[in-house]
């Protein structure tokens, strides 16, 4: 008989995995609920699909703004009144990108053969984020899948819009880097070394300013091959340690220790935490459930790391506030806030608030920074720009003096 990985929630509020063997996976999805369990996700392991899973490439993700459209005219849909089949069915025909078709259309024979929609988005496996079919989940529990959809778009609006303001404030520094960048390649490795040449042929004493130049100019020349060796064996070195077992976690707790840097991914990690984490109780899902999904959907280390700990110690007994506490995942500011939450029953809308905050803080402390690396670009650009003419026209000044001496 084939064997399916079941991913399963509990009565107590816990999330686990399990390998079983049964004839097929209606079959086994009945056998699941008459036992009391909610089920996120059954993947087959075994046979022909499986081993073709494993020799597939890197699996595609559907686009944002994509899903945003479809969950603008899903919600519409059910909204007018529409039963989930038919929604489905009338959002199909107008789909022209075949991989969110295929996708949907998988959902929809899901949903048609008896699994309910929050189970079929969860056997689509990592194409969408885990939060989605977690937020279907609790909609359909408490008969509010429109508002619960209408929630989950805010919540991916509100992260589409914190990344576009840093994307947008980044831009115009990063163009400022690269030409400097090209601009000093090739006035040490094509112009210097022509007036080098004019120099050298005059027999004139250089003045050690030029000296210097024409030193750095001689590694652009001849040492390109082992800076282009270590701009491409950098980014490999840390994906190599990346993919040890604790090489992610070692590297995410050094970015945390930067300066100015550290500081910064914080507030974005817990940001995001927080307003997963929120969009998710507000969602009516049991905080340790949530606590699982949300250390899935961070793509820091250290945070998952910290989160899986946390839910176990709420699983011991303990509030969530004193739990994120104990494993340094969030601020002391943050931890007021969620305190404050938990002993008044407004845990969600403290969250909410603490994820807006830090948002704001991210923005406004990268919009800082980057005003200020602005000009410091031009400055230094200006500099180098100053410096590599100046020890070009030093010699030919004295060449100009000797000559008219």
């Amino acid at each position: 008989m084939p064997k399916f990985e079941c991913r399963l929630g509990t009565a107590a509020g816990d999330v686990v995995i399990k390998e079983l063997v049964a004839p097929d996976e209606r079959v086994l999805r009945g056998q699941l609920e008459e036992k009391g369990y909610f089920i996120f996700g059954i993947r087959p392991k075994s046979g022909f699909l499986a081993a073709l899973q494993g020799a597939s490439p890197a699996k595609r993700k559907v686009g944002s703004k994509e899903f945003i459209v479809f969950n603008q005219e899903f919600s519409a849909l059910l909204k007018a009144g529409l039963p989930v089949l038919t929604a489905l069915e009338l959002l199909l025909s107008r789909k022209r990108n075949t991989f969110f078709e295929k996708l949907l259309e998988e959902v929809k024979e899901d949903v048609r053969s008896g699994a309910s929609l929050s189970e079929a988005f969860a056997n689509r496996g990592d194409v969408l984020p885990r939060i989605y079919p977690a937020t279907i989940a609790s909609g359909e529990r408490s008969g509010e899948l429109v508002t619960v959809i209408q929630r989950y778009l805010f919540y991916l609006k509100t992260a589409q819009d914190v990344k576009k303001k840093i994307a947008s404030a980044v831009i115009y520094p990063a163009i400022l880097l690269t030409l400097a960048a090209v601009l000093i390649t090739v006035l040490m490795t094509f112009i210097v070394p022509k007036f080098a040449q004019l120099f050298m042929g005059a027999g004139a004493k250089l003045p050690l300013l030029t000296r210097l130049v024409l030193g750095v100019s001689k590694v652009f020349q001849y040492g390109w091959p082992l800076m282009l060796a270590v701009v491409i064996a950098a980014p490999l070195t840390v994906k190599a340690i990346a993919s040890r077992p604790n090489g992610r976690l070692m590297l995410d707790r050094f970015y945390l220790r930067l300066p100015l840097f550290g500081i910064n991914v914080r507030r974005y990690n817990i940001a995001n935490m927080c307003r997963t984490l929120g969009t998710l109780v507000q969602g009516g899902i049991p905080v340790v459930t949530a606590l699982d999904v949300v250390a899935d959907a961070l793509g820091n280390a250290f945070y998952r790391v910290g989160l899986q700990e946390a839910k176990r110690l709420v699983l011991e007994g303990q509030s969530l506030w004193s739990s994120l506490e104990r494993t340094g995942t969030a601020t002391p500011l943050a931890i007021e806030m969620i305190e404050v939450g938990e002993s008044t029953g407004a845990l969600a809308e403290m969250l909410d608030q603490v994820s807006r905050f830090y948002d704001d803080e991210l923005t406004t402390a990268v919009e800082r920074f980057i005003a200020m690396l602005e000009p410091a670009l031009l400055v230094v650009m200006a500099v180098l720009v100053a410096i590599i003419v100046l020890s070009v026209y030093m010699p030919l000044f004295s060449m100009y003096n000797l000559v008219g001496g």
